[in-house]
């Protein structure tokens, strides 16, 4: 694990190098210490970074590239991919004001596109961007790899019977019955046009509703965490790394053993970044919607639920109508 000297953040780096995806099994000597670095860090803050992970820096600079695309996009066109509440509130295209993840705030100044390669669902620019949807699907299917095998660390870090108890929960990714998704987000340029409201920020207080989350941050940062103390800690970008970060379900699931902990993005300070966009790439790993989450080791903190009921809860309270 390194140390995170020369970065300005409290969390570590792990070196994922012993289960990197360019890896077809653990390294025998290193993985039990990769094991206990993760979870160490996931059950006190409940984020890290993950460095040697095995995605390679052109595939993750291509969907960057696309999502800048379309968010250039005009307002009417991107409109045609809009989220239908009807199919779900969890994939399409959600335009500036659409979310308030802090109730207490005004909404959020970002805009979203989420991308599942589910067939029943045809919420993609096809014509106006042809490489689209197969660059997003090379990296949902990467990160998919990747969650799996975080997915089976965290387990082995819990001591369960089956290190593959979460992993089995996700069977149907990719498909109708899971509701997994890839979120291209753009903060654009805070403009005096813009005349932001008291209190409106890029993304407001909240904490994911997945298993996990794996972020790819540009280089514009604003990301923040909020520390034990009830201060916000920055997570700055590193060059090479995917933020980690445990979500709602997981805490659940886990019993509080691991830790969904309370981010948002905050407005950028100075002249030349409140000019800029902001980009930042999202893979929200769900179970399958049909599963039920119930608490390991026999706990009855948490009452079983689905994953399908668990996620439509979280997703009507921040939603605008």
């Amino acid at each position: 694990m390194d140390t995170m000297a020369g970065h300005d953040s409290t969390f570590p780096v792990i070196d994922f190098s012993a289960y990197s995806l360019q890896r077809t099994s653990p390294d025998s000597e290193t993985f039990k210490d990769l094991v206990d670095s993760v979870s160490n860090s996931l059950s006190s803050s409940g984020f890290l970074y993950l460095s040697n992970h095995g995605i390679c820096k052109e595939e993750i600079n291509k969907v960057f590239s696309q999502a800048r695309k379309f968010f250039e996009l005009p307002k009417d066109v991107k409109i045609k991919y809009a989220m239908d509440e009807e199919i779900s509130r969890n994939y399409g295209y959600t335009e500036t004001g659409r979310q308030k993840l802090n109730p207490r705030r005004p909404t959020d100044l970002k805009e979203g596109f989420a991308y599942t390669p589910k067939l029943l669902v045809k919420k993609i620019p096809e014509d106006e961007l042809p490489d689209f949807e197969g660059t997003l699907l090379a990296l949902f299917q990467k990160c998919t790899e990747l969650g799996n095998r975080m997915l089976e660390v965290l387990a082995r870090g819990l001591n369960l019977e089956d290190p593959y108890h979460f992993v089995k929960a996700c069977r149907k990714v990719g498909g109708p019955e899971n509701e997994t998704v890839i979120k291209c987000l753009h903060y654009p340029p805070i403009l005096e046009s813009t005349n932001p409201k008291d209190g409106q920020i890029r993304c407001g207080e909240h904490s994911d509703f997945s298993l996990i989350t794996l972020l790819f941050q540009d280089d514009k940062g604003g990301l923040e965490v909020q520390a034990k103390d009830g201060d916000f800690i920055p997570v700055p970008p590193i060059e090479g790394t995917i933020v980690v970060n445990i979500g709602d379900t997981m805490q659940r699931w886990t019993v509080d053993k691991l830790v969904s902990n309370v981010h948002r993005v905050v407005m950028p300070t100075t002249d030349e970044a409140k000019r800029s966009s902001r980009f930042s790439i999202a893979f929200f790993y769900n179970a399958d919607r049909d599963y039920v989450v119930t608490c390991i080791g026999d706990s009855d903190k948490y009452e079983p639920i689905t994953m399908d009921e668990f996620l439509k809860q979280k997703l009507e309270a921040v939603y605008l109508k």
